[in-house]
């Protein structure tokens, strides 16, 4: 398929080159036949998730050893060349990993898997959806291979088929404070508009997302009260103790779960100011201590979620 091609399906100009690479060339694309899980000694699992009729569909083939490790992955789908650039990506995380470690793959870390550079993000604001697309298909076939079903959560987006669940689980995850962030994380009320508000020329609903938006915003800052953690100040007006405190906040919420995701882990040893500069001082554990992107890629992760939710003026370094 040409570049030409896919921009011309929903692609965007300058598309980042490992988007560009994955959809025009695929490496998890296809499928997993019986005859193949014999041969690896597994079991063949096939899971459908998401519907044609909302534009994105992901079929998985997983094959578990006993253990339940998924031994193989690969996937068809209905959808954008940005939806299986997502998926191919999704998919090599998944591989080698047991149910539960590929259910606890979150947005933060397939995201920035799929950047070409650290500081660049993914995908534009208008497709981040397809990334919650993909993990709740995960999450949804791991449940599957288990022989289990999750909780019903009623559909409150119909052209896009987001449920009431995942809009809440955003609004959480991300700190969407508007219609449109949801909009760019879920894909509800970006399309026909219907379910965002009352109106006259639609049947009542159950669900609205400005009355979602405002119970979860109202129930996160009582929750926020009830903690005693919140710190009301800018990051460069605190006393070390709480920027420590501030920068571990961070780390557990954006950073943490993509190095244990991966068998590794990190400690801050201190924070100590110098200058201008807010110098973090971290030590490595597990499969993190000996990896070789541990001082590059990983480094640049780390460090650029905490310039951007913290202080341009951090700088992390490992000991």
């Amino acid at each position: 398929m040409s570049k030409a091609r896919i921009k011309a399906q929903g692609f965007w100009e300058d598309a980042p080159f490992k988007i560009e690479m994955l959809a025009e060339k695929p490496k998890n694309n296809g499928r997993l036949t019986e005859k193949e899980a014999k041969e690896l000694q597994g079991t063949l699992h096939i899971h459908d998730f998401g519907n044609p009729e909302i534009g994105m569909m992901v079929r998985w083939y997983w094959v578990l050893d006993e253990a339940g490790r998924i031994v193989a992955c690969r996937y068809e789908l209905f959808g954008s060349p940005v939806l299986r650039a997502v998926t191919d990506m999704a998919a090599l995380l998944c591989r080698n990993k047991s149910l539960e470690e590929a259910e606890k793959i979150n947005y933060k870390s397939l995201e920035y898997f799929l950047r070409d550079h650290p500081s660049n993000p993914a995908l534009p604001e208008n497709r981040r959806y397809l990334i919650l697309f993909v993990l709740r298909s995960i999450v949804t076939a791991a449940a599957a291979a288990r022989g289990e079903s999750l909780p019903d959560s009623p559909v409150v987006c119909e052209c896009s088929g987001t449920d009431l669940a995942t809009i809440e689980s955003a609004i959480r995850d991300f700190d969407l404070e508007s219609i449109e962030a949801i909009g760019n994380y879920t894909g509800a009320g970006a399309f026909c508009g219907r379910c965002i508000a009352p109106r006259a020329d639609s049947a009542p609903r159950e669900h609205y997302l400005v009355d979602i938006l405002r119970r979860i915003r109202r129930e996160m800052e009582e929750e926020r009260k009830a903690s005693g953690t919140v710190i009301d100040k800018p990051f460069k007006e605190m006393n070390p103790e709480e920027k420590k405190a501030a920068i571990n906040a961070v780390i557990d919420e954006h950073i943490r779960q993509m190095l244990i995701m991966d068998g590794g882990d990190m400690e801050i040893l201190d924070v100590k100011e110098n200058g201008e500069h807010t110098d973090l001082y971290i030590r490595y554990l597990g499969a993190c201590s000996g990896c070789a992107s541990a001082s590059t890629g990983t480094l640049f992760a780390i460090e650029g979620i905490l310039k951007q939710k913290l202080d341009p003026n951090i700088r992390v370094l490992p000991l």
